[in-house]
């Protein structure tokens, strides 16, 4: 089978991924364990600097496309017209792709409206903070657009792939998508057999790690939560001295947040890194206390997944959802939106109790393993394509 894997198209998109990325690294997981299958890949993704527009890595073929301009949503556009003339071209010399999968909105409705004889699957990774109900209020134009967009990809997919129950709901009761048309298969991440990696720890990630920390990863935006993480820190190290909170990742608020964090007493303490290498990122989650997401909405975020595989335990925020990775006190903890009170008590529980630290850890390998390695969802995955062409064969 010959298959095609769009990728996000955004400025930051890279394959393979190495500075974080949810959906790059589960493109390059589902690239790899379909390859593995015997299956023809081929992987659509931005071109980074110093990064061939060719390339052939563990059998997958890789076709990086340029990027024109940096402004979201129109590099996305312009990607998806570039990325379906290459698809084009592609088949003319070797042949036809049996199915596309697309990760994002914009660039997968571009290339569906072009190459619409091609079975083709969509991913709802994320739902986009001008869709939530604030984004609605701040600006009711591009809530109109992206939601316009939304649904239309939605109904121009012969199959929507939907990560989690809680976002199955929500294409069902706000875009009106048929429920057969939605299959719930979760998000993914190699187990921890395949996370080793011989390279040596950089000697700042050393330094950190030699003090106790607590961590956050993804993106400096609003709906992350990393102010209010910020404003709970004197509450968690009044309880905790030789604490300190390393932030890691990049965007928008980066700026703000270490203008924030040089103006509070415990600066000192308190650490952002900007974006890691994947390799050192896997030495921060082994090396923390907890990892602390206290984002305002999520759909399935990799970065759970990954601290769950580096045994690092996980507090969440209480948003829409959560349940579907975080049972608390189970594979997690919860506390309760803008509670910094009972962010610092759960944190201090955490630290001191070994016995419920252990369960939680045990417990999210367990989940870990059963549902969410490569090898057990890219079957899920690769049933659905099954089904999808023979249906359309009939």
């Amino acid at each position: 089978m010959r298959i095609g894997l769009i990728s996000s198209g955004t400025s930051l998109d890279r394959i393979p991924p190495i500075y974080g990325g949810g959906i790059q690294k589960y493109l390059w997981s589902l690239a790899r364990a379909l390859n593995n299958l015997g299956h023809e890949i081929h992987i659509f993704t931005n071109q980074q600097p110093q990064q061939l527009t060719e390339e052939i890595l563990d059998d997958i073929h890789i076709h990086r496309i340029s990027q024109v301009l940096k402004a979201k949503p129109l590099a996305t556009f312009v990607f998806g017209l570039n990325t379906a003339v290459k698809i084009l071209k592609i088949q003319k010399e070797i042949g036809r792709f049996q199915i596309l999968h697309a990760q994002s909105r914009v660039s997968g409705l571009i290339i569906r409206y072009f190459l619409h004889h091609i079975t083709f699957v969509f991913t709802a990774h994320n739902w986009d903070v001008a869709l939530t109900r604030p984004g609605e209020l701040i600006s009711p134009l591009s809530h109109a657009v992206l939601f316009l967009i939304e649904k239309l990809v939605y109904w121009q997919s012969n199959k929507i792939i939907s990560l989690t129950s809680f976002f199955q709901r929500v294409l069902s009761t706000r875009y009106h998508v048929p429920k057969p048309k939605i299959q719930i298969i979760p998000n993914m991440i190699n187990g921890p057999e395949d996370s080793e990696n011989p390279l040596l720890m950089h000697p700042t990630i050393k330094k950190l790690i030699s003090k106790p920390f607590l961590l956050f990863v993804g993106r400096l935006e609003k709906e992350k939560g990393c102010e209010f993480l910020l404003n709970s820190f004197e509450d968690i190290i009044n309880q905790n001295k030789t604490l300190n909170l390393i932030i890691v990742g990049t965007g928008s608020l980066k700026s703000t947040l270490k203008k924030m964090a040089a103006a509070l007493p415990f600066k000192n303490s308190i650490y952002i890194l900007g974006t890691l290498h994947e390799i050192q990122l896997k030495f921060l989650l082994s090396a923390a206390r907890l990892l602390l997401l206290p984002s305002q909405f999520e759909i399935m975020p990799t970065i759970i997944l990954e601290a769950w595989t580096a045994k690092c335990p996980v507090i969440v925020n209480a948003y829409q959802g959560v349940e579907t990775l975080i049972r608390d006190r189970k594979t997690g903890l919860v506390f309760q939106r803008n509670n910094e009170l009972q962010l610092s008590t759960l944190i201090k529980e955490l630290l001191i109790n070994k016995n419920m630290r252990q369960e939680i850890i045990q417990n999210s390998l367990t989940q870990l393993q059963t549902k969410y390695t490569s090898s057990v969802v890219v079957q899920q995955i690769f049933a659905l394509y099954s089904k999808l062409l023979k249906r359309c064969t009939q």
